[in-house]
């Protein structure tokens, strides 16, 4: 039995399309997850309008490398005011993805982490927040010497913050700051894969981050992600993940880690041989192995993805996993999908979950 159950959408699709998504799933779940990402739609206006609906709202994940964190906490408190005390509320963020580090530095990007979880619980509790006690993130954003930050209104809901990542730095800054983790499973290190090797505490980082919680915080929440594309057709559900996968599988700084679970070396080699012969994600997605494809994404038919959703819980649920969310792509109509995930999905994995279906 999960304690929270939710959604992760892209922002890839228009923002009514999206919202039509929440609504439609609504009644399942408790939280629909928003990524941020860089000259996509934007997260907080999405955010905004699921909140509006009756949805339980959080980013997953958001990042302080190229916004301003007080803007962000602003922006987030602002939101809150449109949930009520059933709706979650909540801050994925983490360091940024490949097209944020295309753009901006990502050098410390760990240290902004953790000065930006500082500084926004700050001005949630309504401090006057001092800003040269955040050098990096003045660093980049160029907070005068000296300049004080107070929210001009009072926070009424403290929105909890949860980091994803899956190196040994930001898995501290996790372990210290952070109220939870999230654990995804198109990441090698984090998929089915690192379950079944029996080491997944230690390629994952999980052992260590919960290690070093300190005493006096409350023990992590522990968020796991399965990632699903699903459709009525198998193959269109599963060429649509092969394109997710190719964007994991072409960056070469992840291959140890997908040796290190047994998937496909060659294949991610062919991928990166697509990307770097020009032929976009589509062609790269053609050199997707299926050994490949189902190592990091659940695709295919609902009756298809129904049990290996559930390996996949009970793996995690086993490790410590309390909290899941249904993670992107979803399927290559997000509205289809929810709609087969309401209906023919949800109520299969999570049995307790049925009655609301």
């Amino acid at each position: 039995m999960s304690e929270t159950l939710g959604l992760q959408l892209a922002p890839w699709k228009r923002t009514n399309e999206l919202v039509a998504v929440g609504e439609t799933l609504r009644e399942v779940l408790d939280v629909v997850w928003v990524q941020d990402q860089m000259l996509a739609r934007n997260v907080y206006v999405v955010l905004t309008a699921l909140a509006q609906t009756g949805c339980g709202v959080g980013t997953n994940v958001t990042h302080p490398i190229a916004r301003n964190p007080i803007e962000m906490a602003a922006t987030i408190a602002t939101i809150g005011e449109l949930t009520t005390d059933g709706q979650r509320l909540e801050v994925g963020m983490g360091t940024g993805g490949a097209l944020v580090s295309s753009l901006f530095d990502p050098g410390k990007a760990v240290t902004a982490v953790g000065e930006a979880i500082r500084l926004m619980r700050g001005l949630w509790r309504g401090d006057e927040v001092e800003l040269d006690a955040f050098p990096e993130l003045g660093g980049r954003l160029g907070y005068r010497p000296g300049a004080v930050a107070k929210l001009t209104f009072p926070v009424e809901r403290q929105p909890s913050i949860v980091i994803a990542g899956v190196k040994p730095k930001i898995m501290r800054v996790a372990s210290e700051l952070a109220d939870g983790l999230i654990c995804p499973s198109n990441l090698p290190t984090m998929s089915i894969g690192a379950f079944q090797s029996g080491r997944f505490g230690e390629l994952s980082g999980l052992d260590a981050a919960v290690a070093a919680r300190p005493a006096d915080l409350a023990p992590l929440r522990l968020i796991y992600g399965i990632n699903v594309s699903v459709a009525p057709e198998r193959e269109a559900a599963r060429a649509y993940a092969r394109r997710q996968i190719a964007l994991v599988a072409g960056n070469p700084r992840l291959w140890p880690d997908l040796e290190a679970v047994g998937l496909d070396l060659e294949s991610a080699a062919d991928v990166k041989a697509a990307f770097d012969a020009g032929l976009g994600v589509d062609g790269a997605a053609d050199r997707v192995s299926d050994s490949l494809c189902d190592g990091l994404v659940v695709s295919g038919t609902p009756d298809e993805v129904v049990p290996r959703m559930a390996e996949l819980r009970d793996l995690a649920a086993a490790y410590g996993f309390g909290d899941f969310y249904i993670g992107a792509p979803l399927g290559p109509d997000p509205l289809e999908a929810a709609k087969l995930l309401c209906n023919q999905v949800i109520g299969e994995v999570w049995p307790e979950r049925m009655l609301r279906t």
